[in-house]
């Protein structure tokens, strides 16, 4: 068998996205025939070489698993923080399957996360390619004008590059601040501030609604809870994937 990258491989099995598996790699925590591993680009074949992360051994059948998390605000969305910060972890600790968070949310932020052991899946939900659209409530110290907002739902530039086309609707505008509705087909590093601060206008809170047809109503923060049928068919449509038999 060809040989291939060992962070893909790990992704593959569903220990973590490909992201993840690299943080896994550099950490020490992934063994190839008895060794430790920690240089990216590794090759390696994983029907012959004996691969393990934190002594769980890579490969086999695993059933794969979805969950909806409600990340509360001071929690960081991984699932550890070398700063000894609240994490992802503490509250999927009782899952029975290891999981991990299909994309990031800031820090200060809260709202719908998907966590899972697909790989696939993960890497679906956070690649630009996709566009599956994130849906967040946002509150702005000022408010946008008709010709901002327009602008705005069009793309502006950030880093010298256009951002795509966004949704954005008030929701409720008082005469210090607003809350809007943005919908945003790709998820660069603290869009929906740099989108703001291009107007000068700084964002006071966010939280993340939806993913695609994901949602978070009637979840509360901090909560965990399983993907339903009806939700998983959905994001699968949405990502134009179908299920492995």
């Amino acid at each position: 068998m060809t040989k291939i990258r060992l962070n893909r491989v790990i992704s593959r099995d569903g220990f973590s996205s490909v992201r993840e598996a690299d943080a896994l790699i550099q950490q020490g925590r992934v063994v190839v025939n008895g060794a430790e591993v920690t240089e990216l680009g590794t090759l390696v074949d994983p029907a012959t070489d004996r691969i393990t992360v934190d002594g769980e051994p890579v490969g086999g059948p695993k059933k794969k698993r979805y969950y909806l998390f409600f990340k509360p605000k001071g929690v960081v969305s991984t699932m550890e923080d070398p700063r000894g910060r609240p994490s992802i972890a503490d509250f999927a600790s009782g899952l029975s399957t290891r999981v991990f968070p299909a994309g990031r949310l800031d820090y200060d932020a809260d709202g719908l996360m998907l966590l899972t052991n697909d790989g696939l899946i993960a890497n679906l939900v956070m690649h630009p390619r996709t566009k599956i659209p994130k849906t967040y409530q946002v509150k702005v110290a000022g408010a946008l004008s008709e010709r901002d907002l327009a602008r705005f739902a069009g793309g502006i530039r950030i880093d010298g590059k256009k951002t795509l086309p966004a949704r954005i609707a008030p929701l409720e505008v008082r005469p210090n601040n607003a809350w809007y509705l943005v919908t945003l087909a790709e998820g660069r590093n603290r869009q929906i501030k740099r989108m703001f601060a291009f107007f000068a206008m700084r964002v006071l809170k966010i939280r993340r609604i939806g993913i695609g047809p994901l949602s978070l109503e009637g979840m509360a923060p901090g909560e965990v809870r399983k993907v339903s049928p009806r939700e998983k068919d959905l994001l699968f449509a949405a990502l134009g994937v179908k299920e492995e038999p």
